[in-house]
């Protein structure tokens, strides 16, 4: 059996990219590598109005201007929220082997084109379509097209016209009935798979076909050779179409299992961040006396392990010393132990534990004594200099 296949979502980030890949821009290869360049020039490129024209990043944010309304209380135009999503994408295809038969058909092909069409418009509405793109270079004919989510009085809203699950759902047996003239009949429903990202589908539908082996869809011929052509092509379908979606299940129990294992881990690591906290509420249960003690024991390990790097930091002290007071020295020491504790990557907490440390203190001291040192040193040598005149 052959089955329509209808994949919409919501744009989530920059159009450029899918831009490209519909209009097939020639410096962006890579964004339809899959594509037969030697068929491109079958694509076609429907102008359902001006906007399908412009570049589409263009046509997006014009056809957004022309049709945005949405107004506050007071009757002023609402701004646009930044993480408004823009535009939803739609690709519109069916069963390999049946969109071959109507691909090789020009007058069926053309059918299901317009077909597909009415479609779109009915559904988002003829002023909203930027895109609508027949792609014939890749390995299945198929349709993209690209629609604003406007709303009819002008609001901005994917979540509205493209709907909940059921709405969803609703949509699918609609577009299936629109296909059924095709060939093309309604996919099963609630299969249990999540909705997909179009890269996802694709990724996911390749795999599954490219595990299968031409060789599975030889039927068996009876004694009597009795199967017309007819019968053994529709049974290579079904039996085709049954094989990709057990691979393609197979390939889903992957993905969950992947998923369990990544959830494992992240219980680790709750679990373990929770017996920090346990640690911590009880260093704050414990009794003033003893807080302070194991402060102080934490001080004096920690500035004993660091506290000689930072008075590694005034290993030369220059003359510029002299004329420093003792808040601007006290400023140097502590950027000296910002800097130990950014090259030990040490915490917050033990940051303030090393400026408190004896250690630290002492670098403290000593260069304010080597202040006071130089600057007697200096006054001695004035004082003995005025002696000999």
């Amino acid at each position: 059996m052959s089955y329509a296949v209808y994949h919409a979502e919501k744009g989530a980030v920059s159009p450029g990219g899918i831009g490209n890949h519909i209009d097939r821009e020639p410096g962006a290869k890579h964004t339809y590598r899959h594509a037969d360049p030697e068929r491109i020039n079958l694509n076609e490129h429907i102008t359902v109005n001006a906007h399908c024209n412009k570049t589409l990043h263009i046509a997006i944010s014009d056809r957004i201007k022309e049709g945005y309304n949405a107004r506050n209380k007071a009757g002023e135009l609402k701004s646009i929220r930044k993480d408004a999503v823009k535009y939803t994408t739609h690709i519109l295809t069916g069963s390999h082997e049946q969109m071959k038969k109507i691909e090789a058909d020009p007058n069926l092909r053309k059918a299901w084109i317009t077909k597909n069409l009415e479609f779109v418009k009915n559904e988002y509405g003829e002023k909203n379509i930027v895109r609508f793109s027949i792609h014939r270079d890749e390995k299945t004919l198929h349709i993209h097209a690209i629609t604003i989510p406007l709303t009819e009085d002008g609001r901005l809203s994917a979540k509205e016209l493209l709907g909940d699950r059921l709405a969803m759902s609703q949509r699918q047996d609609r577009y299936a009935e629109q296909m059924k003239p095709f060939g093309l009949n309604r996919g099963q429903k609630a299969t249990g798979i999540k909705h997909e990202s179009a890269r996802e589908y694709y990724s996911r539908i390749e795999e599954a076909q490219e595990t299968i082996s031409k060789n599975d869809f030889k039927p068996e011929k009876n004694l009597l050779g009795a199967y017309k052509s007819e019968s053994v092509e529709e049974m290579q379908n079904i039996l085709k179409s049954q094989k990709i979606a057990l691979k393609s299940k197979d390939s889903e129990i992957a993905k969950l299992k992947e998923q369990q294992k990544k959830d494992a881990e992240f219980k680790i690591k709750i679990t373990e961040s929770r017996k920090n906290i346990d640690q911590s509420l009880k260093y704050s249960l414990i009794d003033e006396k003893y807080r302070e003690q194991i402060k102080a024991i934490k001080i004096k390990e920690i500035g004993e392990k660091y506290g000689y790097d930072v008075k590694n930091k005034f290993s030369f002290v220059s003359h510029a010393i002299q004329n420093k007071t003792d808040k601007e020295i006290g400023e140097n020491v502590t950027s000296a132990v910002k800097k130990v504790a950014e090259e030990k990557n040490l915490s917050s907490a033990d940051y303030s534990l090393l400026l408190q440390s004896k250690e630290v203190h002492k670098t403290y001291e000593y260069l304010k004594n080597e202040r006071e040192r130089r600057n007697e040193l200096d006054q001695k040598k004035g004082q003995n200099k005025g002696h000999r005149f």
